[in-house]
């Protein structure tokens, strides 16, 4: 009986092991990804005129959401190559103190970069299309289909909701924390003023509001928790606030 219960634990304990290291290795989900990074984003575009869709959908396609080693290793959300100096991963791609330093480094490389400093002057905020482009014949990729991806992501997601903000600089720090609640979110606001499902394409979805269970979804959309988290990709049922989920 005792042999038993030793072997009990031990499947337990390998299974908790298992579903932390699952969680881990699929740190975020498109959603959740845009969730956390959506008003950084913003406040770049604020104080640089470089759209929050542009960057938001060129971070998601280089780091796979957030979830590529290079991202999970080297804070490196942009693909930019460099020096690092980790000792987990061998990369010819340039580490990170932070997330945040990825993204100012994306934006300044594009203000370095002659053929890309002409953007800040040819296009605006709102004219995303003409960013991304700009950027693909500068040559930031060597992949031909790179553009259309982006743009699709953008389309995808409905990101350029994110740029009807108006270009105005900004006081204080970046991501200061009283900027960013007079900034507020704009796209999630107008959502959730709407009883219904936002939808994306041909596809319902629901932006997590405070309070928001996945148990209190299910039984709001008539479906199932596991519903939920098998079409959502979740690995628990945790959310945030602000996260989309797929019904």
């Amino acid at each position: 009986m005792q042999k038993t219960g030793i072997g009990k634990y031990v499947i337990v304990l390998l299974m908790f092991v298992f579903t932390v290291t699952t969680t881990i290795a699929q740190k975020f989900s498109p959603s959740s990804y845009i969730a956390e990074h959506k008003i950084m984003a913003q406040q770049l575009m604020l104080e640089t005129g470089v759209p929050a869709s542009v960057i938001l959908a060129i971070a998601i396609h280089e780091s796979a959401y957030g979830n590529s080693k290079i991202a999970k290793h080297l804070n490196n959300h942009f693909g930019i190559k460099g020096k690092n100096t980790s000792k987990v991963i061998r990369s010819a791609y340039k580490g990170y103190g932070s997330v945040k330093e990825s993204y100012l480094d994306f934006v300044g490389l594009l203000k370095r970069r002659k053929s890309t400093n002409n953007l800040f002057d040819d296009h605006s905020h709102s004219d995303y299309k003409g960013w991304v482009k700009g950027i693909a014949r500068s040559g930031y990729s060597t992949t031909g289909s790179w553009s259309s991806k982006v743009l699709a992501t953008i389309n995808r997601y409905n990101l350029d909701e994110y740029d009807h903000v108006d270009p105005v600089p900004t006081q204080g720090p970046l991501l200061a924390e009283k900027q960013e609640a007079k900034q507020g979110d704009l796209l999630l606001s107008s959502m959730e003023k709407n009883e219904t499902p936002v939808r994306f394409g041909t596809t319902e979805t629901h932006v997590v509001k405070k309070g928001e269970t996945l148990s209190t979804l299910a039984k709001r959309y008539d479906t199932s928790v596991e519903a939920l988290k098998k079409r959502n990709n979740l690995q628990s049922s945790k959310l945030s606030i602000g996260q989309r989920i797929l019904l």
